[in-house]
């Protein structure tokens, strides 16, 4: 019996050894093939032994992978609840002021900041007050301002920042009343001018539409005031001894934005991240605060310039990748752990992607088929063929290692 086993586990080492090789000698031969850039690390935490190492230590573009290091900022920052606003009651006022909570009227009930400020009888008043940075981030393609995946940061975001409306017979609806006359029928493809709150929808066309809308406090003090049916007067700011009211769960936002790659949940955590460790509300101090503290011994040192991953300014090796998540994997129980991830090839690959034009990475976990957890970071840049031509080619070899190793 003894011999039977040590038979098998050969055969099982032998079979794992010959397609490390054979991946090996197929990453370099794509590499002299192809005008692209691409770099494969994979990684046994249990035995801490590296696999394969195919241009790890070298610098990609990695798009949403970025939120790798915006999700572990986050979950090692802030506690367990959002903090949705804050406020400061006088005798017959109620003033409050935002604190980039991303939540309000997004996916979410809303139910305790909404329920506080239609049940106080008092007059309520919103500060003018702004993010210590500018709306949109560093490297951030500027053509893209119309698009759902960029709406800008603020400290008090309604509805994602985005227009929703929708055109049927001509006939235009719109989630937020207060830009409803904004929008006009044309016969253009303009969504929305680049300077100012003017949208449009192609006329003759039944379609739906999510547009990001500058943000102003004078807006959504008009927005809050027709969704809580009572009036939110704009006034300065001054130093108030505010009180915070907490709002979503640190979890709930957490699986949404990794689940569901938001782009906007990730700058606006990593607002409030910047404010709880430096006072201000900057995604740059959140991204200080975390090399400086979370990730000093990261492989190669990044360059790392948003929440979101749309910046092409960002530069991560797949070294970094690895690094982070067997960092997260030893810290977070594994179910835990797993449940933030998107669910990829038949729940056995729980990893992030990360796509921009010409760009696209997985980095993350694998269950193999002997139930062994090996990390790994995939990451293509530069390539000129379709995505999902690269798509193919990766889950070939994430297929194999599955039944491999």
């Amino acid at each position: 019996m003894l011999r039977k086993v040590t038979f098998v586990l050969i055969i099982i080492m032998l079979s794992s050894c010959g397609t490390t090789q054979k991946l090996k000698k197929e990453l370099h031969k794509d590499h002299k093939e192809n005008t692209s850039f691409k770099g494969f690390v994979l990684y046994n935490p249990t035995t801490k032994k590296e696999l394969i190492n195919h241009n790890g230590n070298k610098y990609f573009t990695p798009a949403s992978n970025t939120k790798l290091f915006t999700f572990y900022t986050i979950y090692k920052t802030l506690g367990d609840s959002i903090k949705g606003l804050e406020y400061y009651k006088t005798a017959d006022s109620l003033i409050i002021k935002g604190t980039a909570d991303p939540s309000l009227l997004y996916a979410f009930d809303g139910v305790k900041v909404l329920d506080f400020l239609k049940k106080s009888t008092d007059s309520i008043f919103l500060v003018d007050a702004n993010i210590d940075e500018a709306h949109y981030g560093s490297g951030w393609a500027w053509d893209d301002y119309p698009y759902y995946y960029m709406s800008e940061k603020n400290l008090f975001p309604l509805y994602s920042n985005m227009l929703t409306y929708t055109v049927q017979s001509d006939i235009v609806s719109s989630n937020i009343s207060a830009l409803k006359d904004n929008i006009s029928l044309s016969d253009g493809s303009l969504r929305r001018e680049t300077s100012n709150n003017k949208f449009y929808a192609k006329r003759g066309k039944n379609k739906e539409y999510e547009v990001p809308f500058i943000t102003s406090n004078k807006l959504i003090a008009k927005m809050l005031s027709d969704e809580i049916d009572k009036e939110v007067v704009l006034i300065s700011d001054k130093k108030y001894n505010f009180k915070p009211l907490y709002s979503e769960t640190k979890d709930s936002l957490l699986i949404k934005l990794m689940v569901d790659s938001d782009n906007f949940i990730s700058e606006q955590l990593m607002l409030q991240v910047g404010y709880e460790v430096s006072k201000k509300y900057s995604v740059k101090e959140a991204i200080k605060f975390s090399l400086e503290n979370y990730l000093k011994d990261l492989p190669q040192a990044p360059r790392w310039v948003d929440g979101s991953g749309l910046s092409r300014y960002n530069l991560f090796t797949p070294n970094d990748m690895i690094y982070l998540l067997e960092k997260m994997y030893r810290e977070i129980p594994q179910e835990k752990l797993f449940s933030y991830f998107p669910i990829e090839d038949k729940s056995y690959v729980f990893a992030k992607s990360g796509s921009l034009s010409n760009n696209y990475n997985l980095s993350g976990y694998l269950v193999t088929k002997k139930g062994t957890v090996l990390i790994f970071s995939y990451m293509n840049n530069h390539f000129k063929e379709s995505s999902s031509e690269i798509k193919k080619i990766m889950e070939k070899t994430i297929k194999e290692i599955y039944n491999k190793y």
